[in-house]
This record gives structure tokens, sequence and C-alpha cells, in this order.
């Protein structure tokens, strides 16, 4: 087993792979990313992460032959060559490398580069859940692109983690709840669930809108709507969601305790679901 690399169609260990200096992912951060776990050599959604690549893509304005590319026979061949029995596939594409200009051309060839490393396990933190605060938002307006440009999601997520904090909610105006710098978020009152809509202000996460599915296959009520700190805090239970986390329940917020403040059952029935449907070994 080896974490390994594919730059621009080639293979090669993780310590060999180089990117030019002039590339404008680099330089601007000019470009996107996507995440993906495989397990069992299986691509999770596949196809609902290489949809939403091609609109982040599509978004940017910039062009891509995804045909040429054939991105599934590259994650195929990399989660094989690596070896984990549980991958995470992460695949940027930049712009491509040009001297350092804010105005761009139409014919640079974009930079495809992925990496095929073991999947991060949460296993311990999912039992016991996790404390979050919240923070108001800096980051840029579209965040339903995933952008490379992260820098404002660093900076909150560590503030987080020096204060203690596993993560932060991030609020809009009025104190409206969007998403934590990593992971969207489900609130849940007597039963139902609740989650912020899929507006430019979140990431229109995979995993997100299959727990919608799963929810909607065990019969639990669930709203697109927005919300605020005050009702995220009273909620009987509180979740997050991600690729690499599928479901991580929320203990506390700002110091005040969720529910009980012990994991949930609605999100133990949707991780149960989830592992279910992906033979997840969490």
């Amino acid at each position: 087993m080896e974490e390994i690399a594919f730059i621009n169609g080639r293979f090669c260990s993780l310590s060999e792979a180089t990117i030019s200096i002039e590339d404008r992912g680099f330089q601007f951060g000019d470009g996107v990313y996507e995440v993906i776990v495989a397990r069992r050599g299986r691509p999770f959604r596949l196809a609902q992460h290489l949809d939403r690549l091609k609109r982040s893509t599509d978004a940017i304005d910039l062009p891509v032959d995804y045909a040429a590319l054939n991105l599934p026979a590259v994650i195929e061949e990399g989660v094989r060559r690596c070896g984990f029995d549980e991958v995470m596939i992460y695949i940027q594409i930049t712009r491509g490398v040009a001297p350092r200009d804010h105005v761009y051309s139409g014919d640079i060839t974009p930079t495809v580069a992925a990496t095929f490393k073991a999947r991060p396990v949460h296993t311990h933190a999912r039992a016991r859940g996790v404390a979050l605060e919240t923070t108001s938002d800096i980051r840029w307006a579209k965040c339903s692109v995933k952008s490379t440009a992260l820098l404002a999601n660093v900076l909150i997520k560590n503030a987080a983690r020096r204060r203690g904090f596993f993560d932060a909610v991030i609020l809009g105006e009025g104190d409206v709840v969007r998403e934590t710098a990593v992971a969207n978020i489900f609130i849940v009152n007597d039963g139902a669930i609740r989650t912020p809509p899929a507006t430019d202000h979140i990431l229109h996460g995979v995993t997100r809108g299959y727990l919608l599915e799963c929810a909607a296959r065990l019969g639990i009520p669930c709203r697109e709507v927005h919300f605020s700190r005050s009702e995220m805090l009273a909620a009987d239970e509180v979740f997050i969601t991600s690729t690499t986390m599928n479901v991580m329940p929320v203990t506390s917020i700002d110091g005040s305790a969720i529910g009980d403040g012990k994991p949930g059952t609605i999100a133990e029935r949707l991780l149960g679901c989830f592992c279910e449907d992906t033979a997840d070994s969490e």
C-alpha cells in the first residue's frame, strides 16, 4: 500500500509529484477540487462527484475535456495502484501554467492532479460526538463552487481548533446558519430534520444529498429551510456531514449542550442507512 499521485496523465509516488510554480492554482487559487471516497475498490457516488466537479469548472470558466481526461478510469487505476481498502481521492483541476497575470487566456492547458491516500477514520469522535463554536462568515460569495481558494475556511477551522472545538458553524446575516468550515449541517426537532437550502452560501454536498434520500427512505420528515443560531441551539439533535466523515453527531455548540449532550438517534439511524448502502466499516 502506498500513497500515490496522478499529475497530468502520469502516476507517481506522492514524494515525486510536482507542479510548476507558475501554475495559476498556486499563484491565484485559480482552480477547483473534489474529494471522493472509495470503499473496497468502489468509489461512492462517483457520478454525483464528477457532475459537481464539472459544475465547478464551468462556474469559473475553466474548459476541461472530460471525455479525453476519462476521470473514472484514472480513479479506478489509482485506487488499484494505492492498494488501500478505504481510499480518499483528492482531485484538483487548475487553469494551468501561465505567466502571472490576473487576466487569463483561453488557450492554457489545465493542470489535472489527484492523490490517493488512506481514508481518515472518525470512529472515536463519532461515538462521543463533537463540540462546535459559531463564527461569522468571512468567505467569498460563491461557496457552492468547490474552489481551491480555501483560506477563509482554513482560518475558521484553525481558530476553532485552537479554542478546543472540532469545527465552527458559519453564520450569515441575522445569525442564519449556513454550514461549518468543512461540512454541511442538519438539526432535528421532534423527529423532523432541517438543513439549510442549497444556495450559493453553502456547498452542495454529495453526502448531504444522499442523506436527504436516506431520510425519505426511512420516513423521516426533512425540510431544506433556513434556521437561526438560537433555533440550532434549541434543537434536539445536531449533526454534520461530509464525504470523509459521513455523519458526525454534535453534542455541544458554544459550550451549550445539544439535547441531552449525547449523539442522537436520528443521526444514528441515518448512519446505519449509510453504512448498509456502502458497506462502510466505521
